[in-house]
């Protein structure tokens, strides 16, 4: 076989090949050995009919077909060999020319790039002051509602009002459901906000929904008496005001950021490696990868009985932005997978029989199989392995980043 290299980049490679008469008859031998076994030649035990004397049994169109098949696969075995070329999905492969002196060929092979990181230094992870505001927004609220009381009134139904329901569809369910909605804010079916207000307790009334009818019948009306977010709030949490229970917020925002910031470092690090790789990504890896993303989800869809396609429609989104948004992941993820391994490879980073022993006993034991004779097998111990290393890894990365604040932030 000859060969010759037509286009070559970080991830793909494009050659031809071109083999002469000679390798094409001895492959069409070897086609027919593995033909002939399964075709009766007069005269002849199966498969042991001479080449000249079943080809005319076996059909010459079909002994060609058969050898260039073993071809193809011979000629990208030994290119890749050759070239040292480890493919990362199922190569293309086009036929240019086949005649019964030649047989050209074109492969493109897609392969992982490879990845140079430098791992001298300290990696600089970026920590960007949290909106503080926002928290003590949330918890402020939370304050509110764990002081609001909620009281019985007998009067009728208002917007914001807690009511306690039974509800049954007419006709099919045997006994009613109980409920306890606030209206305005808790959905329910149909247009029941606006029947229920101005109902009191012990009203019955139907909703109509889906062709069907819902029998409801009010138990409770409450209403909430919600307490104003001012002082007197702060003073039952335990604060003199509420600027100073607003500080002790920001306080504890910020060292929980502070803490998960340093909790993350590892996995910063990796990120901001990721980030800033330069390299080209397999074109089909990626497409492969969305196909499969975008699968799975349109299989969870189904389970509830619903097309992706229409829920996309509800976002104002199309297939098209979807796949560019699951692209981006994508990539992104092949990127840290890149250099996870590089910092594994550099880090010299290795895990031996003992670890890989004691991590499957805590596995057993997780989930409850610790008194099973659960065999470690090749693809388990494979498979803990490079769990293992991962976290290895990322405490490598932890160890060598440091936390950088923003120009600015104090």
């Amino acid at each position: 076989m000859e060969y010759t290299i037509k286009e070559r980049t970080g991830s793909k490679i494009i050659f031809t090949t071109k083999n002469a008469k000679e390798e094409i008859e001895n492959e069409k031998k070897e086609a027919y050995k593995k033909i002939v076994q399964k075709v009766t030649v007069p005269g002849f035990r199966k498969g042991k009919a001479p080449y000249e004397m079943g080809v005319p049994f076996v059909g010459e169109g079909r002994i060609l077909e058969e050898a260039v098949d073993i071809l193809l696969e011979k000629n990208l075995g030994e290119f890749l060999d050759k070239e040292q070329i480890h493919p990362i999905v199922q190569p293309d492969v086009k036929i240019g020319k086949l005649e019964e002196d030649e047989l050209v060929c074109t492969y493109t092979v897609e392969f992982l790039p490879e990845v140079d990181i430098d791992l001298s230094g300290k990696i600089e992870v970026l920590y960007e002051k949290p909106d503080t505001e926002k928290d003590v927004e949330a918890k402020l609220n939370e304050l509110q509602d764990s002081f609001t009381e909620i009281v019985p009134v007998e009067r009728a139904i208002q917007n914001g009002d807690v009511v306690s329901i039974t509800w049954q569809v007419e006709g099919r369910d045997k006994e009613p459901k109980n409920d306890t909605l606030e209206i305005g804010r808790d959905k329910f079916i149909g247009n029941f906000d606006e029947i229920i207000i101005g109902k009191r307790k012990g009203d019955r009334f139907t909703v109509d929904f889906k062709d069907e009818k819902i029998a409801i019948n009010v138990l409770e009306v409450k209403e909430k008496h919600v307490v104003p977010i001012d002082d007197s709030l702060a003073k039952q949490a335990g604060y003199e005001n509420l600027e100073q229970l607003k500080n002790k917020i920001r306080e504890e925002a910020e060292e929980n950021s502070r803490l998960q910031a340093e909790e993350n470092r590892g996995l910063q690090a990796l990120n901001v490696l990721a980030n800033k790789l330069d390299v080209e990504i397999p074109g089909k890896l990626v497409e492969k990868e969305i196909d499969e993303r975008i699968q799975r989800a349109r299989d969870e869809y189904l389970k509830i009985g619903k097309k992706i396609e229409d829920a996309l429609k509800e976002s104002d989104k199309t297939m098209d932005s979807l796949r560019e948004e699951v692209k981006k992941v994508v990539v992104e993820n092949i990127k840290s997978e890149l250099v996870m391994d590089e910092v594994i490879k550099k880090s010299n980073i290795t895990v031996d029989d003992k670890e890989i022993e004691e991590e499957f006993n805590k596995l057993l034991e997780a989930n409850g199989l610790a008194d099973k004779k659960v065999p470690l097998n090749d693809n388990i111990r494979m498979a803990i392995k490079d769990n293992i290393l991962r976290k290895k890894a990322i405490l490598f990365l932890k160890e060598n980043a440091i936390i950088k604040k923003r120009e600015g932030d104090e």
